[in-house]
């Protein structure tokens, strides 16, 4: 099954499989996201962008 993740220090979205705790291209922790893959999927370019920005913005 295919996960979002959210690596703050990459500031990057990873969709990875299986539940992760550390970003493939730094080694920081991540977090899981609660959006599903298919909802991340339906959301245009513009949509993605906004909600990568709001995910840097949480604590």
């Amino acid at each position: 099954m295919m996960y979002l993740h959210y690596c703050k220090n990459c500031d990057r979205i990873h969709i990875l499989n299986g539940h992760k705790s550390v970003c493939p291209g730094c080694d920081s922790p991540l977090a899981e996201l609660s959006v599903s893959f298919v909802e991340y999927a339906n959301m245009n370019a513009a949509q993605r962008d906004a909600y990568r920005r709001r995910c840097g913005e949480e604590s």
